[in-house]
């Protein structure tokens, strides 16, 4: 006993607990039911601020409805190997909502910085884009980025084309859940600017587990809003894209119009 005193190794273990500590708090923190869908909004004016927070809430409320968590679970016969991440390229709808969920015995969502990218001007890339992942603060924080054009998009009168944009954010919001104690231990990746495909595939087509949790988040969203019925859910899931964003269809679907395939809207977009 009196060596370990002498080497010093108390320290390490007093840090070891310390940190230990430090993120059992902060997953505490983060799964608290009354937790906000941000930590702050960046970069938008105070009309854009007000939008986006309704669209975050929207996404952020939807992932975590009963009613999502059925409809993702109710896909297991049509999709049961989705690409999760590289490390992590046969995961189920199962192991999706458990995640989704906060099941895991540290899963969180990261709190978010979120920034609304791209400027007035015409042919601004920015103001179609979208990411998240890790933020400032060693693995405390998350990071979002959202584009002006999805915003405008959540002010179309068409529920459906409004949908699409809740379903980008919800994408996004997969990109921020943590299964770690420590760190930012992503659960679920894609592509990046410098990667606008994904590597190494194991299983080429299958549904992507950030889209498939976006667009499942999209048709939720539909059927809390009374625009579609749980029974239309999969083929509204079919047609906005599970392994891509199907984005060239959000304005196809008129009043009415069953959210299904049709041969008359954009073919859907090739798998990443």
């Amino acid at each position: 006993m009196r060596d370990f005193w002498r080497t010093g190794a108390w320290g390490v273990l007093v840090a070891v607990v310390m940190l230990a500590w430090v993120g059992v708090s902060q997953v505490r923190a983060d799964r608290d039911p009354n937790r906000a869908p941000f930590k702050a909004i960046h970069g938008a004016s105070a009309a854009e601020e007000a939008l986006l927070a309704t669209l975050l809430s929207d996404a952020f409320g939807t992932l975590h409805m009963p009613q999502f968590r059925r409809n993702l679970l109710a896909l297991a016969g049509r999709y049961p190997v989705i690409y999760a991440k590289p490390d992590d390229q046969e995961a189920d709808v199962a192991k999706l909502a458990r995640i989704v969920g906060g099941e895991g015995p540290f899963t969180r969502y990261a709190p978010a910085d979120v920034v609304l990218v791209g400027g007035d001007e015409q042919g601004d890339p920015t103001r179609d884009h979208a990411s998240a992942g890790q933020g400032q603060g060693h693995g405390r924080y998350a990071a979002i980025n959202i584009g002006r054009n999805v915003l405008e998009q959540y002010r179309s009168p068409n529920l459906v084309a409004q949908s699409c944009a809740v379903n980008v954010a919800a994408h996004e919001y997969a990109h921020t859940i943590s299964t770690t104690l420590v760190g930012f231990g992503i659960a679920f990746t894609d592509t990046t600017d410098t990667a606008p495909a994904i590597e190494d595939r194991e299983h080429p087509g299958t549904p992507v587990a950030s889209y498939l949790i976006g667009t499942v988040a999209q048709c939720t969203w539909l059927q809390l809003k009374g625009r579609i019925e749980a029974s239309g859910v999969p083929a509204c899931v079919e047609t906005c894209g599970v392994a891509s964003s199907n984005w060239r269809r959000c304005n196809r679907f008129g009043p009415g119009q069953p959210v299904a395939p049709r041969p008359d809207i954009p073919p859907p977009s090739p798998p990443l």
